[in-house]
């Protein structure tokens, strides 16, 4: 490919200080870091957020070979960025708006996932916009692998734990061990089992996705091979941890269940991934057909598009076009500022007097104790009515960044000994789970979620419909309402809530009169 210079200038004039750059490159690049520097300003939180996961949760340690490897995939690029000239874009100062709103409606409404990807999506359209459609298409693989930063896969973690236990059921039967499943505890004569978070095998499935793109972008070429090599990075990976899961307890029968957890430690930290990768590789490595010092090539034929040229039509010059980026970048900075500056404090609640139903003293609270750390105001109260029945009120209050919706915020506290066992049966406006600790002693909790007056069981809709206070800056309280009744076998803990429930009215009512006392 021939270099592309500058109409009536000299190859030495088209040169800059810095080592042979080419001016053109230069000026862009700078202009590129003033507005890479103010996304990054902005978006701070979210990347420190991101390396905090990725140095202290095995899931994610993988994303730390992304970087260096979207190096690799840059320095692989050098001889064909150097025969073009960048050239900034107009249209994408849309991509960067678009970007901006991803990351003000994830940053707003505290899903992470949302937050941090609009975080990355703005690094990407910077690039886009400052360099250029053509530039940008053989950038695209680098800078689109950039996604896989974002930590991702807690939202298909109960998924696959479900899928998990139902397939060490299946093989535990199948090897002739007696045992019984309930949600994901299986009890065998060893012992009970649960098929924990770190045992659902999540990690293995995202750092094999990430994998799989990388090397199917740069070892194939007919999208036909890439498809199922895709298919294989998902399945194998489920299936063979699955297999891991019966094997201990299958071990656990013979040597016993501490024992059997001391070799899963082994073998799920050092072995275990090495072994799915091996198996995935042995079973594609037919199908590669180039060498990855090759793909580079591919891009330069992509940006010799003639859909990609014609994109050119609409460049600008970077100076012009950089520091609108910046103050858009800035406007939204702003606006996120403004709308937690309005984020009012929540009341403190008082005890709400529920008919039928008298306030115990504060020693009688047990030692099942909901979560919720980043609330402002929190109330646990005991009831007991005349039949001798208790119910649990827990009232939290948040603000700012507090999101009584987040992971391990609610009535399954994280790090102890209770577990979801299942859902169960609620009001309408609360959602029902049965939990359980320590194998053996059960409770029913249903939470809601409680906003302007209004209660909601779904966490999704509770997050948006705060959303356009934020935006238009107003005070928006937000509680977490939890009633909760032990559920021994032989009791009816759901008629004890429903009980309690109708005398004080639902969770609404629940907020309105604690705060009115």
């Amino acid at each position: 490919m021939q270099p592309e210079l500058a109409q009536g200038a000299s190859p030495s004039a088209k040169r800059a200080a810095l080592g042979g750059l080419p001016a053109a490159w230069a000026a862009s690049l700078g202009w590129l870091s003033a507005a890479l520097i103010a996304a990054l300003l902005l978006t701070a939180g979210q990347w420190v957020a991101m390396a905090h996961q990725w140095l202290t949760v095995s899931a994610y340690q993988h994303i730390l070979f992304v970087p260096p490897i979207i190096g690799w995939l840059l320095w692989n690029r050098r001889a064909v960025l150097g025969s073009m000239t960048p050239r900034a874009w107009w249209p994408g100062l849309l991509a960067i708006l678009a970007a901006l709103a991803v990351w003000l409606v994830g940053s707003l409404t505290s899903i992470n996932i949302v937050a941090q990807g609009g975080a990355v999506l703005l690094i990407q359209a910077i690039v886009l916009s400052v360099l250029g459609p053509r530039v940008f298409a053989v950038l695209a693989f680098p800078v689109g692998f950039a996604v896989f930063l974002v930590p991702f896969g807690e939202e298909i973690v109960p998924p696959l734990q479900a899928l998990t236990a139902e397939m060490v059921i299946a093989l535990t039967h199948w090897s002739g061990i007696p045992a019984e499943i309930e949600g994901v505890f299986i009890a065998t004569p060893a012992g009970l089992f649960e098929v924990a978070e770190a045992c659902a095998g999540v990690q293995f499935v995202v750092a094999m996705v990430t994998l799989g793109v990388l090397a199917a972008k740069i070892g194939m070429t007919r999208w036909p091979r890439r498809i199922a090599f895709m298919a294989l990075c998902v399945v194998v990976p489920i299936l063979a941890n699955g297999v891991r899961a019966w094997a201990i307890v299958a071990v656990a029968q013979v040597v016993g269940t501490e024992r059997a957890g001391g070799i899963d430690h082994i073998i799920y930290g050092w072995f275990f991934f090495a072994f799915v990768v091996a198996l995935v590789m042995a079973l594609a490595w037919r199908w590669f057909d180039r060498d990855p010092q090759d793909e580079a090539a591919g891009s330069a034929r992509l940006a010799e598009q003639p859909l990609v040229r014609s994109l050119e039509r609409h460049s600008a010059n970077a100076s012009t076009l950089a520091p609108m980026l910046v103050a858009a970048i800035l406007l939204f900075g702003l606006w996120s500022g403004l709308a937690r500056a309005a984020e009012a404090e929540p009341p403190a609640p008082g005890s709400p007097a529920i008919p039928g139903w008298t306030l115990q003293p504060p020693g009688a609270v047990t030692d099942w104790q909901p979560r919720a750390a980043s609330a402002s105001q929190r109330r646990h109260l005991r009831y007991r009515d005349a039949s001798g029945q208790v119910v649990d009120l827990y009232l939290a209050g948040y603000r700012g960044q507090g999101d009584p919706t987040a992971t391990g915020e609610g009535a399954v506290p994280p790090e102890t000994t209770w577990r979801h066992l299942s859902p169960a049966a609620a009001p309408d406006r609360m959602r029902g789970d049965l939990l359980l600790s320590n194998g053996r002693d059960r409770r029913l909790a249903w939470t809601s979620y409680v906003a302007h007056g209004d209660a909601t069981a779904d966490p999704l809709s509770f997050r948006l419909g705060g959303l356009g206070d934020r935006l238009a800056l107003r005070d928006d309280p937000r509680w977490l309402v939890i009633i909760s009744t032990p559920s021994p076998a032989g009791t009816n803990a759901e008629s004890t809530l429903r009980r309690f429930h109708d005398a004080a009215g639902g969770p609404a009512a629940l907020v309105e009169t604690a705060l009115s006392r």
